[in-house]
């Protein structure tokens, strides 16, 4: 089973915090297989939301996810936070 995260209509436009990372995690779990995660209409990401974000998803190593209509500005944001 997939799941589908719509940022935009389940956080907010605005990824400024870091606890908006941490409930985006809440409900996913290692036995979640594929976890889409949509950035369409994301027009902020601070660098404290980027970094738990990518810590958060880091710890679901067993999840294949899947981010798609990802802003350069955001692509930038989350890749000073990766582990390459």
């Amino acid at each position: 089973m997939e799941i589908e995260i719509i940022l935009e209509k389940d956080l907010n436009t605005d990824l400024g915090m870091r606890y908006l990372a941490e409930r985006l995690f809440e409900k996913l779990d290692n036995n979640t297989p594929k976890v889409i995660i949509d950035f369409n209409g994301i027009t902020f990401m601070s660098r404290s939301f980027a970094q738990e974000y990518v810590f958060q998803k880091d710890q679901l190593e067993n999840v294949d996810f899947v981010e798609k209509n990802m802003d350069e500005n955001v692509k930038k944001c989350l890749m000073l936070f990766m582990i390459l």
